[in-house]
């Protein structure tokens, strides 16, 4: 249910992208904006400006409905970000008549105290209080059939299906959750220990994300699934047991950005995983996998494949792949920019490091698995694989040989020490965000023939502002140069037909000539 009704919160940001400038007005310090659905008005908060004369030690109520030169209004939903970062704030009542609270409505209000949350509410997004770490009372009106805050919980809780949405650094899971919701603990920074309740079953996507002084969590032998970057930056914490029953870890490292992590323990009655005798990492019984790990890990002769995202957000110097690792893609490497030195054992039957290279390549040579900081391109090269250099490409300029063929999905993505990129003719292929947050990259020159400017090519490149485009590109794909906010010259050639949506997005400059 909940869920529904997020997702109708995000239909409505593409009629509230269309609204006029004079759709919007102030009243008491609260902004709103306009919204037309038929012949029926509403509005959303937006915005709030603090009144110096108002006491903010006394609840601010977030009013339902509004009149303004003469014409009463209901007011729908809270806006993203409508009230991020107040720090006057110290106690909120939500008027009872709205009914949704989006992303990060309240979020970095570090003086906010208490929330109260009213029987129409439907739906509230889990980063809406993110970073409130004062706060320590979230009360949802018991009359509210969709939400709850049961047993004095200091938590927001779907109803239907007992999952915990939204929590607080003063939460007290209830026993009668099922699940912990993706982001539910979002930025619950001063969150030192907490004792997951029996009965619990599912941890979500980053539910424990950036619990920073966390030190403790006690997991329950109910518990079967943990979701993706689920303890993601929990830098306090040093240990963590796995129980019998988990039977799905997800496929991006749940401990990336854990620095302090230094012990991770599996029951050994569990069917599906084990940890390793060092206890540094969790191991998939079933094919040998590594999929979680900590600033320990090295990449033994127990492990067969490298899998997902498995060594995201971990301190990694050296990289060396024994004989005994059958699979290995760059993605399973993003977020470690600090390797310096790949190596790869002798005898192996499907790669290759050949000497002074500090690469991973396949064993034909043909195809860059995975590069570092000190990579030097080999001759032959065809392909530079996925996420092959994903933030370590180390060169103010990066000119590819003029073997190059195919630069695959994010192959370069987050290099921030590249400043001009030179593609070769001899580029018939460049893969989707293959680019992406090169937040300095200022030049870029395509002199080979592609067709399509993938997806997300150049997204988040800020420091882009002069583009080469060559005759024969004929699609601009979607967000292919999204945010690119300092970019000024580029031509579109004759040959382009197709100018996919938010192409060039928050792109003031950009003229199609």
């Amino acid at each position: 249910m909940i869920q529904k009704h997020l997702m109708l919160a995000l239909l409505w940001l593409v009629v509230i992208c269309q609204a006029k400038a004079n759709d919007t007005f102030c009243e008491n310090g609260f902004e709103f904006r306009l919204l037309r659905a038929g012949d029926c008005s509403s509005l959303v908060v937006t915005g709030y400006h603090p009144i110096p004369s108002v006491d903010y030690s006394q609840p601010l109520h977030v009013p339902a409905s509004v009149t303004h030169d003469g014409i009463k209004y209901i007011v729908e939903r809270i806006w993203h970000d409508a009230f991020s970062g107040l720090a006057c704030l110290q106690h909120v009542i939500i008027d009872d008549g709205i009914s949704i609270i989006n992303d990060n409505a309240f979020a970095r209000c570090i003086n906010l105290k208490s929330v109260y949350v009213p029987t129409s509410v439907e739906g509230v997004s889990p980063s809406a209080f993110a970073g409130c770490y004062s706060l320590s009372s979230l009360v949802v009106d018991t009359r509210n059939e969709y939400i709850d805050s049961r047993d004095s919980s200091n938590a927001i809780i779907d109803v239907d299906n007992d999952e915990l949405l939204v929590a607080c650094p003063s939460t007290r899971i209830p026993h009668s959750v099922r699940s912990i919701g993706e982001m539910a603990f979002i930025n619950c920074t001063t969150l030192e220990e907490l004792v997951i309740p029996e009965g619990v079953e599912s941890i979500g996507s980053s539910a424990f994300c950036n619990c920073s002084s966390l030190k403790s969590i006690t997991l329950p032998e109910s518990l079967k699934k943990i979701g993706n970057n689920a303890f993601d930056r929990c830098n306090s914490l040093a240990t963590i047991y796995i129980p019998k029953n988990v039977s799905e870890i997800g496929c991006m490292n749940i401990f990336s950005w854990c620095n302090g992590l230094s012990s991770i323990m599996v029951d050994n009655d569990n069917l599906y995983y084990r940890s390793r005798p060092e206890n540094d990492a969790i191991v998939r019984k079933s094919d040998s996998a590594l999929v979680a790990t900590c600033g320990r890990t090295m990449i033994g002769d127990d492990i067969s494949i490298l899998d997902g995202e498995c060594l995201y957000g971990t301190v990694v110097h050296s990289v060396n792949i024994p004989k005994t690792v059958a699979k290995v893609s760059g993605s399973a490497f993003v977020g470690c920019y600090g390797i310096d030195e790949i190596t790869v054992a002798p005898d192996h039957p499907d790669f290759i490091s050949p000497k002074g290279s500090n690469a991973l390549l396949s064993k034909d040579g043909k195809t860059l698995l995975l590069g570092c900081r000190s990579t030097v391109i080999p001759d032959g090269v065809e392909t530079i694989g996925e996420s092959a250099f994903w933030g370590r490409y180390p060169n103010l300029v990066l000119h590819l040989p003029e073997t190059i063929m195919k630069i695959d999905e994010s192959a370069f993505g987050h290099c921030n020490a590249v400043e001009e990129v030179i593609i070769p003719k001899s580029v018939h292929s460049i893969g989707e965000g293959a680019f992406s947050d090169c937040v300095n990259l200022a030049v870029v020159q395509i002199l080979s023939p592609v067709k399509t400017i993938e997806k997300f090519t150049f997204n988040n490149c800020y420091s882009l502002s002069t583009v080469s485009l060559p005759e024969g590109v004929e699609t601009i794909g979607l967000c292919a140069f999204k945010n690119c906010k300092n970019l000024k010259h580029i031509s579109l050639p004759k040959s382009v037909t197709k100018v996919e949506y938010w192409s060039f997005e928050n792109c003031p400059a950009f003229e199609k000539k």
